[in-house]
């Protein structure tokens, strides 16, 4: 990423985050913080813990992705994938760097280029074909519910975004298969990138564009291939997929039955799930860095009628821990990170002069 990219990136973030807070203040979402105390200490362990067993889940699914591409490899590796993209994801607009910083962190724990992409591409494989499948259901529970979403005097059937959430995902899907398979329809969306590229950029070499994607429509198509073949191991992810969706999409309701300490309702829950799909939708479509100014946006949009008075608290708690306690860890770990790679490196040049000083003896 050029010097330019990052100073751009800095001041839209600081922006955002400036505007937000503006948002926030004028709005009095942030006068609910002295509501902080409807909350036990076992609430906020509680939403800590909804927290780490969803990123767990993730990272157990990018785990058993590696492990299949290289045995030896860590589970804490996952770990530190997955930090390293939700940081890139969250500090850019439109999530642009999250994929150079998985490469980069791949590529530092020994991960050749083709083995890279190959772990980005079964992850999105996995996700792109559980996806369907689970808004599947819910648009079959919306329908017999007819579940609303009113957003000020009209009332918008939560269906809609179900059928969004099956369209994209089986569209990538296909066309992900299409790629990797039909020749001639490759060539056909090369042919459409290419003219696109180059009208936006000066300096575009098309056939070095061109081999470079073919190549990781072939790593794709191997990976692809692995996964067939393997359908049995790759259970368990999809599993471990659907818990992440049902946590991480059920924490907003979690964090509303702690602040009012309602029972959970099975009726509820699902309300809760196809909103929350509803408001994800919205803070995606907006390149803000992680979210910034449209998820809260958002969540009080979609949840005030849902959640009545304690909405403002709710989003505070909820892009607390889902946004900030992140965002701070993804930092911490990869200040770590740097400084670890700079001390081996040290270490290894260090190595590398005593054993020339040797030779020279």
């Amino acid at each position: 990423m050029s010097k330019k990219k990052i100073i751009f990136n800095v001041i839209f973030f600081l922006v955002v985050t400036g505007l937000t807070i503006f948002y926030l203040i004028s709005s009095n979402v942030l006068s609910s913080v002295k509501e902080i105390g409807r909350v036990k200490w076992w609430g906020f362990l509680t939403i800590v813990l909804v927290l780490f067993s969803y990123v767990s889940m993730d990272c157990f699914i990018i785990y058993r992705n590696m492990k299949l591409i290289k045995p030896d490899s860590k589970y804490g590796q996952a770990y530190g994938l997955y930090f390293m993209g939700n940081l890139g994801s969250n500090v850019t607009p439109w999530k642009s760097a999250h994929f150079p910083m998985i490469g980069y962190y791949l590529k530092k724990k020994g991960f050749n280029t083709e083995e890279n992409i190959s772990v980005m591409a079964t992850n999105q494989i996995i996700y792109s074909t559980t996806l369907p499948v689970l808004y599947t259901i819910f648009f079959i529970y919306s329908l017999v519910t007819n579940s609303t979403l009113k957003i000020g005097d009209y009332n918008v059937p939560l269906f809609i975004f179900c059928l969004i959430g099956i369209g994209t995902n089986v569209g990538y899907f296909t066309a992900l298969m299409l790629m990797m398979y039909n020749l001639r329809f490759q060539a056909f969306i090369l042919k459409i990138e290419v003219k696109i590229l180059k009208k936006f950029k000066k300096e575009f070499d098309s056939e070095e564009f061109v081999l470079e994607k073919q190549k990781k429509m072939e790593i794709y198509k191997i990976s692809a291939n692995r996964m067939w073949a393997n359908i049995k191991y790759n259970i368990p992810s999809y599993l471990a997929y659907v818990c992440f969706m049902l946590l991480s999409f059920g924490l907003p309701y979690i964090i509303y039955l702690l602040i009012t300490q309602n029972g959970f309702k099975i009726e509820e829950y699902m309300y809760s799930f196809l909103l929350c799909q509803a408001s994800s939708y919205v803070t995606n479509i907006i390149p803000s860095p992680g979210g910034i100014g449209t998820a809260e946006f958002s969540f009080i949009t979609v949840y005030s009628t849902f959640m009545g008075d304690a909405v403002n608290l709710a989003v505070i708690l909820f892009r607390c821990v889902t946004f900030l306690l992140l965002v701070i860890i993804d930092f911490i770990f990869f200040t770590i990170f740097l400084i670890r790679g700079m001390l081996e490196r040290k270490k290894q040049k260090m190595k590398e002069n005593s054993n020339n000083c040797f030779e020279n003896e």
